[in-house]
């Protein structure tokens, strides 16, 4: 039997201990279809019918009220000043920039941003059986490892049938120019060869960046993050060792070639074994660190503010440069979310929502996961785990809002904030074997 398969039942018995729980297929169907509802609609402007924006964000809204509505017995009155502080906040500092005419509409993009970490967090807390979520991820490696198989061995029947490039353009999140390495995958589905060296991971399996159900590599990487940390603490915490998710999870990282994903999962074992106090302190000061490097990585690179970009390029080493160039074009109104950046913000997540909500802004929600309580180390481990991914991704990219990762990632934390602490009493080393 495969290790996937030795993962609980969806059916298995859920505990009511602090509340009323949600089936574990409800939990599963709305998890799942966060993340594979692009790859649907991507079949159907290939083969049925063109797609546009508005169907996007249609599918989005869908499943975020589908998932609001079974979240709603976890709400309380918290949890819904929490959502309408949201809205306003961000609807409030939309309405001045665009009233300044340093924004051309009113963005509200950004509550849909906090909305999801809100919304599947909820839904998480809602999952009483962790042996339930730990079949929820096991099912959804299963599902893009062998997506991935597909699209890695049979490249032209998977674009015949997922024209990820053709999606993209339809929904207009790219334009027909931009695809100059490959015409039916993602802009960035091809490794370009030459001064960057082509793959980094395992070179001799070829240039071309697996995506799966994803649609694009880096939302492959971030998700192979997301279940690599999810089984190597269960692994350490639960009682028994989750091979086959660890494994998958690095494996969708290689596949992606997503360095910096290879690179988190190294983190990840060096901090599983730190005191917790340790890793719940650096992981709260993390984004005021994050900020703090980000404004002296070009003087340390190039030795000046190097205006002529010299250094800017698709290298780990330039996107921190990048996106500390982004952030010196800030000014004190951009810093406080009331004025428009001058420059794209979606290569650095920072810029990107310290422009939308303000550097105050950003504050509040980061204290907010670190004002959650929950029951074991398993939740606070797996937390400060969370905001590592979420705070070192932000350095170079805003990718850690899409909904196609971002869901499970705020599900798994909001399961494991009500797991009884009988579930999560087993500290075990990760190399130890189970022992019957």
């Amino acid at each position: 039997m495969s290790a996937f398969a030795r993962q609980a039942p969806f059916d298995a018995p859920y505990s009511l201990q602090t509340g009323e729980a949600a089936p574990p297929l409800v939990l599963f169907a709305l998890v799942f279809g966060a993340v594979v509802f692009n790859l649907a609609l991507c079949f159907a402007n290939t083969n049925v019918f063109q797609i546009g924006e508005a169907h996007v964000v249609a599918c989005e809204a869908l499943i975020l009220s589908l998932v609001f509505l079974v979240a709603y017995r976890a709400m309380n009155q918290l949890h819904v000043i929490l959502i309408g502080f949201v809205v306003l906040w961000a609807l409030s500092f939309a309405s001045v920039r665009f009233l300044s005419g340093s924004d051309k509409t009113i963005d509200i993009k950004v509550i849909r941003d906090l909305a999801i970490p809100i919304a599947f967090f909820l839904l998480g807390t809602r999952a009483r059986n962790i042996k339930a979520v730990d079949a929820i991820v096991a099912t959804i490696v299963a599902a893009v490892l062998a997506l991935a198989a597909f699209e890695y061995f049979w490249l032209e029947a998977f674009t015949r049938v997922f024209n990820v490039a053709h999606y993209y353009i339809a929904r207009g999140t790219i334009e027909a120019r931009q695809i100059f390495q490959n015409s039916d995958l993602f802009v960035s589905g091809i490794r370009p060869a030459g001064a960057q060296g082509g793959r980094n991971l395992l070179p001799f399996i070829g240039d071309h960046r697996v995506s799966s159900l994803f649609l694009e590599p880096v939302s492959m990487g971030n998700f192979g993050v997301v279940a690599f940390m999810w089984g190597a603490v269960r692994s350490r915490f639960g009682g028994r060792m989750q091979w086959g998710i660890m494994l998958g999870g690095l494996a969708a990282i290689v596949a992606a070639d997503s360095r910096f994903g290879a690179y988190l999962c190294a983190i990840t074992l060096l901090v599983l074994f730190l005191p917790l106090a340790w890793t719940t302190l650096g992981t709260l000061v993390l984004p005021a660190a994050a900020l703090a490097v980000l404004s002296v990585v070009p003087l340390i690179v190039t030795g000046s503010y190097d205006p002529q970009n010299r250094y800017i390029d698709n290298g780990f080493v330039g996107r921190f440069v990048l996106s500390s160039d982004i952030l010196a074009n800030f000014d004190f109104w951009t810093w406080f979310g009331l004025k428009a950046p001058s420059m794209q913000v979606f290569d650095s997540g920072y810029a990107y929502i310290i422009s939308r909500i303000g550097v105050l802004g950003v504050a509040i929600f980061w204290l907010t996961l670190f004002s959650v309580h929950g029951p074991s180390r398993q939740f606070g481990m797996f937390r400060s785990l969370a905001a590592l991914y979420f705070g070192m991704i932000l350095c170079v990219s805003n990718s850690p809002f899409t909904i196609k990762t971002a869901a499970l990632l705020w599900f798994l934390v909001g399961a494991l904030s009500k797991v009884p602490d009988t579930e999560s009493v087993v500290v075990r080393p990760l190399a130890v074997p189970r022992t019957t």
